[in-house]
């Protein structure tokens, strides 16, 4: 088990598609291939109706993306699915010894919903980050992984995210295919031992551009009034409700660990109805600048669309 202590890392994050040639009956431009050097932004889009419920079934035509109030051409589009790395980050500090089990139990079982083609990876926040799996589509060694969890110490969660998302980085880095990216975060959100900060965490998941789930194991309640949460609560969920709200996923706020196995089929059903879309951006990158990005749906699919906020337009390299 690989146990790691925080240093500043590079947070340039560029994905670049080398001779990719975009194929399969479901993507748009089927035989389009990107030069090496041309960044793609990839985003993974969630459309929903009034109701909450999924859209599926959508074309491309259905979508218009806008980065900084400019329209952007699709070049590319999959509505069927897109292989997939899940990371599936739990805190396992002491705070969280009673409820371990039942955290074990229901994120094994959003392992089982992985496909073939699908990779997962366990990592362990508690003092310092221990990486127990790293990515693999081997579903039953991911299993092993969270059943040889244990619970002690303290929870250093953002220092803990910082290299998760650092690791998403490296493995998107390495390989040319289009893969989505997903951080599965389950925690009471008490971060009592990172170096680094909660903007600073921010900073490196938007570079990262990877999906976050946030179950925040708080113990908050429908009826609980906000005086009657402290403080340390109160910051705890709308910093899981930020970075989820952030990256394009979704924050969940269970009463009880009871609810963890619904709440992990939930994520599971959200990413088998996603779709991924990718755009070469119009106005060429080198400014470094946070691009905000929008996704709409047309007027008659009566859908609304989730993704992540935006990224950040990548510097040339040193000494260009």
């Amino acid at each position: 088990m690989a146990r790691f202590t925080l240093r500043r890392l590079p947070s340039t994050l560029l994905l670049t598609l080398g001779g990719l040639a975009l194929a399969g009956p479901a993507s748009l431009l089927a035989q389009k291939t990107f030069k090496s050097g041309v960044e793609m932004v990839p985003l993974t889009v969630t459309v929903t109706d009034a109701s909450g419920k999924y859209v599926t079934g959508l074309a491309n035509s259905d979508f218009t993306i806008v980065e900084d109030g400019v329209q952007q051409p699709l070049s590319f589009f999959a509505s069927d699915h897109v292989p997939l790395d899940v990371a599936l980050v739990l805190d396992t500090s002491s705070s969280m010894r009673g409820d371990l089990p039942l955290v074990q139990s229901a994120a094994s079982g959003l392992v089982r919903t992985l496909h073939d083609t699908d990779r997962g990876a366990v990592i362990e926040v508690k003092n310092t980050t221990a990486i127990a799996q790293t990515f693999t589509s081997d579903r039953a060694q991911i299993e092993v992984a969270i059943r040889g969890l244990s619970a002690s110490g303290a929870t250093a969660l953002f220092d803990g995210m910082y290299v998760v998302l650092k690791e998403f980085e490296r493995q998107r880095l390495a390989h040319q295919e289009v893969r989505r990216q997903v951080l599965v975060l389950l925690s009471d959100g008490m971060d009592t031992q990172s170096r680094l900060g909660f903007e600073d965490m921010m900073d490196a998941a938007r570079r990262a551009g990877v999906n976050i789930y946030a179950i925040a194991l708080t113990g908050r309640t429908a009826v609980t009034p906000r005086f009657e949460r402290d403080s340390e609560t109160l910051r705890a969920e709308y910093n899981m409700g930020a970075m989820a709200r952030e990256s394009g996923g979704r924050t969940f706020f269970p009463k009880t660990a009871r609810e963890l196995p619904a709440i992990y089929n939930a994520i599971a059903q959200e990413l088998a109805s996603q779709y991924e879309l990718g755009y070469i951006p119009v106005r060429p990158g080198g400014d470094g600048a946070f691009r905000r990005v929008m996704v709409r749906i047309a007027p008659g699919a009566n859908a609304l669309a989730r993704t992540r906020s935006g990224y950040y337009a990548p510097r040339p390299p040193a000494g260009m």
